[in-house]
């Protein structure tokens, strides 16, 4: 789907398609990038190559199911964002291979800290919500439009599935995404505090924020 985006005085045509398994690194480098935070605490700050190739192979493992619901935005043939769109009935991979991808890469003990760290804010998906996760756009093109027309996509998405509300947690501090979210119609519903996600991820406070949709 070709988007072009007016957000700022250059406009800019996307392509949003659905993630195939070859866009897997350049999905990571964006996740790296924005969420630099998360892969330091769960890989460590010298580990975060490593931790990439981890999760590289677990999604090679788990194949065509590890990018459900995921989508890119690509310009000039560039992935340059991406979002991902989970829902209930996609459920979860009870496979065991992002735990034995890990296990391989990371050793017994490193595959422990990184899948404890990544799953502190893991959610409970309702079977009328779309939820959003990882939500990223390469820096030199923020502010430009992408990350909303990811949203749109994703909303349009979630739509044709016929839920009834959008739903996705942000960090308390993370006042541009909260800014981002109130603009294209999200609100505040409720605020998650972790003592443990202060001390490992260095965030203790995340608000759940949630978008009614109407029905098509």
């Amino acid at each position: 789907m070709l988007v072009t985006t007016r957000a700022s005085s250059e406009p800019l045509t996307i392509d949003i398609r659905p993630a195939r398994m070859d866009d897997v690194y350049a999905i990571l480098n964006l996740h790296r990038e924005a969420f630099a935070d998360k892969f330091g605490a769960a890989f460590g700050v010298s580990g975060v190559g490593r931790g990439m190739e981890a999760m590289a192979e677990a999604w090679r493992r788990q194949g065509v199911s590890a990018l459900r619901g995921m989508m890119v935005a690509c310009s000039e043939k560039r992935v340059i964002g991406t979002i991902t769109l989970r829902t209930w009935e996609m459920g979860h991979d009870d496979s065991g291979a992002a735990e034995l991808a890990f296990h391989k890469v990371l050793g017994a003990w490193g595959a422990l800290r990184s899948i404890f760290a990544l799953s502190l804010i893991d959610h409970q998906i309702s079977r009328d919500e779309g939820y959003i996760t990882d939500v990223a756009v390469q820096g030199a093109y923020r502010r430009r439009g992408v990350a909303q027309a990811l949203l749109a996509r994703a909303e349009e998405d979630a739509r044709i599935r016929r839920k009834r509300y959008l739903g996705l947690y942000v960090s308390a501090s993370n006042y541009g995404a909260r800014t981002l979210y109130t603009q294209v119609g999200f609100t505040e519903h409720r605020t998650r505090r972790s003592l443990v996600a202060g001390l490992v991820l260095r965030q203790r406070a995340w608000v759940y924020m949630r978008k009614s949709l109407s029905i098509l």
